[in-house]
């Protein structure tokens, strides 16, 4: 009796162990990255402030390239590029009452090259496979648009030109990864730039240039390597 009863005790502990080993283990929500590189494809709306006289390109769909390497801990560094189809409105000013008046309209193409710093909120690592971040940096505005034939009929102290300018971004985003390899990230920067107002618009009440923040919103299909 006590043998059999000994038994039964044995067994009922044996099948103990695993159910406890089982009940020890805890999956994460966090998961390591394991790549340093990743190259991203990206499109979305550019959302511009023209500014006071409305000189600055308009809003409309732009799209670009981005390469990201991590420097280790949370912080990366990106390298961006951004190209905005868009158009603006040619001014010319008015003999009488000494005012302007738009007389048409011009392709303005510009390509935008950042490189920003990016902070990862959960570390290197992705959290229910999500991954906020926050990025600041800077570079350059370029016009790529040849001069406008319409501007020929206008003063050349009147002729606006958006050159090459300083763009500063700052901004938030998110990271969500499908796999080890792809994962679709959204952004949403503030990208500000200067304009330069032209000589026969400056006066008391126009300053010579001005600071506008334009709204940029991406989504973007990501490779880690």
């Amino acid at each position: 009796m006590y043998r059999i009863l000994g038994l039964f005790t044995i067994v009922a502990l044996l099948g103990l162990i695993p159910r406890s080993a089982e009940a020890q283990t805890v999956s994460s929500p966090y998961r390591h990255l394991e790549h340093r590189q990743s190259f991203t494809v990206f499109g979305g709306q550019f959302f511009t402030d023209r500014g006071e006289l409305g000189l600055g390109p308009r809003s409309m769909q732009a799209g670009g390239l981005r390469y990201s390497l991590r420097l280790g801990g949370p912080f990366s560094v990106e390298a961006t590029g951004l190209y905005l189809p868009s158009t603006r409105a040619v001014f010319d000013t008015v003999s009488v009452g000494g005012g302007f008046e738009s007389i048409g309209s011009t392709n303005l193409d510009l390509a935008v090259l950042t490189a920003s710093v990016r902070f990862d909120l959960t570390g290197p690592r992705t959290y229910h496979n999500l991954m906020p971040f926050l990025i600041v940096g800077g570079g350059a505005t370029f016009d790529l648009s040849s001069s406008a034939p319409i501007e020929s009929e206008i003063a050349p102290e009147a002729r606006f030109g958006f050159g090459t300018r300083f763009a500063g971004q700052i901004g938030a985003g998110i990271e969500w990864h499908a796999s080890k390899r792809v994962a679709l990230r959204l952004d949403a920067s503030d990208v500000f730039w200067k304009l330069r107002t032209p000589q026969a618009f400056v006066g008391e009440e126009m300053a010579r240039s001005e600071w506008v923040q334009n709204l940029a919103i991406s989504i973007g299909v990501v490779y880690n390597f």
